[in-house]
């Protein structure tokens, strides 16, 4: 795997790639995490040692495994669906209420368009 600075600069480099698929900024994710953005910075480029407590509290607000910070293989593409402002969304509706949840489902399906089928119409045209 390395020397202790390579493991550093590796788990550093998934944070910072982690916190940019969740669209947080440093200082967001220092806050979430009551941490410095000093210290984020830091772990970000390898230069600070993050212990495990605070490993853990990263990867819960990051949605991710701990194991994941240290992949040695490189990230695979985003995916549409993991886009930040759809994790944002996700976040929202876990931690909003079951009325709120409901209500945003309707407000979503008012705004589906129709379905509409491009198929030739079968049998005589109407007149």
């Amino acid at each position: 795997m390395g020397n202790v600075t390579d493991v550093c600069r590796r788990i550093g480099a998934r944070i910072r790639e982690e916190r940019r698929r969740m669209g947080y900024t440093q200082e967001q994710l220092a806050e979430r995490a009551d941490l410095s953005a000093n210290f984020i910075a830091h772990l970000e480029r390898g230069s600070r040692k993050p212990s495990l407590d605070t490993l853990v509290v990263l990867s819960g607000l990051l949605e991710v495994p701990v194991d994941k910070f240290f992949e040695t293989e490189p990230a695979k593409p985003q995916r549409e669906a993991e886009s930040p402002l759809v994790r944002r969304l996700i976040r929202l509706i876990k931690q909003a209420e079951a009325p709120r949840v409901k209500l945003l489902l309707s407000v979503m399906e008012e705004m589906e368009p129709p379905v509409r089928s491009d198929r030739p119409r079968r049998g005589r045209p109407r007149k």
